[in-house]
């Protein structure tokens, strides 16, 4: 059955089993083969069956598609061949027929480009703030502010009065 090699930055290899429908690589859970990476937009490409090969097309992603190292313009179809080396925005991927033929070409040399956010994309599920700087999710409470105000002023006042209290008794008549 013909698969996509996924290679990680870690080196791990995940394979996808291409079928006879239409897959959606991104970072969104509802593609076929959700990819959770900062460089993937939330629908990155899709790969689609004709007449016995297989389609990729990159659907307008914010970090690119690219084929043995040559950028795939947005809504461009190629025509994977054995051994063909995918770049999702910074992760890489091999297409590998039925019976393909060992070898394949090399992976392209790394290009050191800057990661761009994506215009629209969806938040995945485990994502954190890394900022150091939390936002403020409530606005200010003034009616609880005024009620803490006023505890404090009557335990102010109570202190004041047993001082008084206090002073009275231990000063001489």
């Amino acid at each position: 059955m013909p698969k996509l090699q996924i290679v990680r930055h870690d080196g791990s290899q995940t394979d996808h089993e291409l079928t006879e429908e239409t897959l959606t690589i991104g970072r969104a859970h509802d593609n076929v083969f959700p990819i959770d990476d900062v460089s993937m937009s939330s629908h990155h490409a899709q790969i689609a069956p004709v007449d016995g090969a297989f389609i990729l097309k990159d659907l307008g992603s914010t970090n690119g598609t690219s084929v043995n190292g040559t950028e795939l313009a947005p809504e461009t179809e190629y025509t994977l061949k054995p051994g063909d080396r995918v770049r999702f925005g910074h992760l890489d991927a091999i297409f590998d027929p039925e019976n393909a033929e060992e070898g394949g070409q090399e992976l392209p040399a790394s290009v050191d480009r800057s990661i761009a956010p994506a215009a629209k994309s969806m938040k995945p599920s485990n994502f954190m703030n890394a900022s150091p700087f939390q936002k403020r999710l409530a606005k200010k409470d003034t009616i609880g502010m005024a009620i803490m105000a006023i505890g404090v002023l009557a335990i102010l006042a109570a202190v004041a009065v047993l001082v008084m209290a206090t002073q009275m008794t231990v000063s001489p008549s």
